[in-house]
């Protein structure tokens, strides 16, 4: 998609698709250091999907972990919509997981 990954990023995965209802979209994988889960997803580039009660940076806290939407991504994707979710695997890794929605 364009984003520089985070350090100490590991099993990283993407799966892409063409065609049909969703147009053009991807998905993938990876983990990173729980830590630093927060600070990379704020340092994401393009315009924030805020839905109600999250803070100025946009990224949504939840018991579980963190999200966060972009609309219109820049750069090379053509996405109308990216959504990104963190989930904690424990005390020191999360999981990212992240869906392109071309409408």
């Amino acid at each position: 998609m364009g984003w520089v990954l985070p350090d100490h990023a590991s099993d990283q995965r993407c799966t892409e698709l063409s065609g049909g209802l969703a147009g053009h979209t991807q998905s993938g994988i990876f983990r990173m250091p729980r830590a630093d889960a927060r600070s990379w997803l704020a340092s994401l580039p393009g315009e924030r999907n805020r839905p109600g009660g999250v803070g100025s940076d946009s990224v949504v806290e939840r018991k579980e972990g963190l999200a966060l939407g972009i609309l219109r991504p820049p750069g090379s994707l053509q996405a109308d919509e990216v959504r990104v979710d963190v989930r904690w695997e424990g005390e020191d890794t999360a999981a990212v997981t992240f869906e392109t929605f071309d409408y």
